[in-house]
């Protein structure tokens, strides 16, 4: 979105009316920043959920997160994620957890400097990109933090079917080719490996270069899953911006032998496929969208489709990879028909979803890890 200095209208975010009130420095007195003229700047905003400012105060220079739910998990993860060396000047870094206020559901943490992935993409340095989000996966594969809710192959297919429709709507054309895929997905979740720290929504922009290390940020979505679900939305970001800027597609490309060769014994070939085809499913639903439609939305939608059906066939050839020893996640024909029926034309009913929140549940599966 463009940034801009005006505040959103949103009765979900509490903290909006405080700071329109009373200004951000009285509103949100942990902060500290006394009589400092204060600059907002607004970066990121989803209606009714949250919102993301930039925060220029004196020499102070930091993030303002604004939620319509509690952030304490995240502010936990931020604490977690200090404790064993992440903020400050080592080769991985996130960003440090400032103030928080519960009342107001807010979060502060520290501005991290740097192009982003998709830029380093842009001025055609995509082995650079592909080499930090390596090194985040890399540092992640050792990683003691244990916290976070379990996410995974299951999670994908579950929010799979909310995509099919919304693409359905968006043109039927689409949600024939958006079934089918999902078809396919449902069929063969992967096997389940160590679940270690994912970001959830680790998109190439969310991953920054900072010169000697590697910086993350956004963290709302994190989970606990496998490091093929991270890999899979970066080099799923990576080749959309390479479609929707051709001379680029060569870059892309580039980050995606960096990433692999930099994970070199960390991933699984078909559930890195399989995951990179339901994040591609993920980015082509947003075309449900319509004031973000581009001219050529259409073409752009059946070309992720059709590179997410390719991967997915690929991820569901015979005899996987036997580093993986978790068992699958197993269907019978019931559940398959039920999950299927809910991919349809239509959205499922709250008892469908009910039916397959208890069938895709990860939390009852045994803890691989």
């Amino acid at each position: 979105m463009k940034a801009t200095t005006e505040l959103p209208d949103d009765p979900a975010l509490p903290a909006l009316a405080a700071i329109r009130a009373l200004g951000l420095v009285a509103a949100i007195p942990a902060l500290g920043l006394d009589d400092r003229p204060v600059e907002l700047t607004l970066r990121g905003y989803t209606p009714g959920s949250r919102t993301t400012f930039e925060v220029r105060a004196g020499d102070r220079h930091f993030a303002l997160k604004l939620y319509a739910e509690d952030p304490e998990p995240e502010a936990e993860l931020y604490e977690a994620l200090a404790a064993v060396g992440l903020v400050g000047e080592g080769p991985v870094r996130v960003p440090p957890l400032l103030a928080r206020d519960r009342s107001l559901q807010i979060l502060a943490i520290g501005w991290l400097e740097g192009p982003t992935a998709q830029e380093l993409l842009k001025g055609r340095r995509g082995e650079r990109a592909g080499e930090l989000a390596a090194c985040w996966l890399r540092c992640a594969a050792a990683l003691p933090v244990k916290v976070g809710l379990p996410l995974g192959a299951a999670h994908m297919v579950y929010n799979a079917g909310k995509e099919v429709v919304q693409l359905d709507a968006a043109d039927r054309g689409l949600g024939r080719a958006a079934r089918r895929l999902a078809r396919i997905l449902t069929q063969t979740l992967p096997k389940n490996g160590l679940r270690r720290l994912v970001h959830g929504t680790f998109y190439a922009r969310h991953v920054l270069d900072q010169g000697d290390g590697v910086g993350v940020i956004d963290w709302e979505r994190f989970g606990r899953g496998p490091l093929e679900l991270d890999a899979g939305m970066f080099l799923a970001t990576t080749w959309r911006y390479g479609l929707d800027h051709e001379p680029l597609a060569a870059e892309a490309a580039r980050v995606e032998e960096a990433l692999l060769a930099g994970t070199t014994g960390l991933l699984d070939e078909r559930v890195l496929a399989w995951h990179r085809a339901a994040a591609l499913l993920r980015l082509a639903s947003k075309v449900y969208v319509v004031e973000r439609r581009k001219e050529n939305w259409l073409d752009r939608a059946h070309a992720l489709l059709a590179e997410a059906t390719r991967l997915a066939e690929l991820a569901a050839r015979p005899n996987p990879v036997a580093r993986v020893e978790a068992p699958a996640v197993r269907l019978n024909g019931a559940a398959l028909e039920l999950i299927l029926r809910a991919l349809s034309t239509r959205p499922a009913t709250p008892e469908e979803l009910d039916q397959i929140r208890k069938l895709l549940d990860e939390r009852k599966e045994r803890p691989t890890s």
